[in-house]
């Protein structure tokens, strides 16, 4: 793997002197620069251009979100996107879940993730896929089911939003829609549940599970589960 370039936008003096020691350790991470304000990180992003931001959503002059937004908007879109953005959040303040979530960034870590979960994230983030924390999928998902998002009837049993999903998702679904059992299974990826705890749940087998498993990534054109668990939550798939 290349050199990977970071910077860290956290005004918690312990947390990001200790995010940056621990990568500064990694031999393919380098940390560029690191700040404790909106307005400084807004500067470090568009001076050093880097290859991961962890920005904490709650900073002192101006949120994380919006220090995203204005940098975004600030560059050309080719190089914008160059820079993936993981956004650090509190579990406790199910607003800041939600804002974090809608903000677009690429991946969502509570802070009180253990850092080999933290480190997993960036290099997933890096590598172009989707982080999300099983907390902040329980909580989104709770709102999901809250606002009874309106839906487009594929199959007798499940509904899917296809205006959510890219045309590609959208036509493999209307073709090959998620069984119920399906649908169930990635409920429970999107709370973060094991294989195993998925079969102990559903009554069904580890081999079973596997199954299901592949046949929603396949249907929702995902990778692995973490970025299945992002689309269905974006695209609201579950009510």
């Amino acid at each position: 793997m290349a050199n990977i370039r970071a910077v860290i936008i956290e005004d918690h003096n312990l947390t990001r002197v200790g995010i940056r020691s621990c990568l500064n350790e990694q031999k393919n991470i380098q940390v560029i620069g690191d700040t404790n304000t909106a307005a400084a990180g807004l500067k470090l992003l568009q001076n050093t251009k880097p290859d991961i931001a962890i920005v904490d959503i709650r900073l002192p002059d101006m949120d994380g979100i919006t220090l995203v937004q204005r940098f975004r908007q600030s560059m050309p879109p080719e190089t914008a996107a160059q820079t993936k953005i993981m956004m650090l959040t509190s579990f406790a303040q199910e607003k800041m879940v939600l804002a974090a979530f809608a903000s677009g960034a690429d991946s969502y870590c509570v802070k009180t993730v253990k850092f080999e979960l933290l480190l997993e994230a960036l290099y997933m983030t890096y590598e172009g896929y989707s982080w999300i924390d099983p907390v902040i999928a329980r909580i989104v998902l709770k709102h999901i089911r809250q606002l009874k998002i309106p839906t487009v009837k594929l199959n007798i049993a499940q509904t899917v939003p296809i205006s959510a999903l890219d045309p590609e998702q959208a036509s493999i679904l209307e073709a090959n829609p998620l069984t119920e059992r399906e649908m169930e299974v990635l409920e429970l990826i999107v709370q973060g549940f094991t294989n195993q705890e998925i079969a102990d749940q559903l009554y069904i087998s580890l081999g079973g599970v596997k199954i299901y498993v592949r046949g929603v990534l396949n249907k929702l054109c995902a990778s692995h589960r973490t970025q299945a668990a992002v689309i269905a939550l974006r695209a609201g798939l579950l009510n």
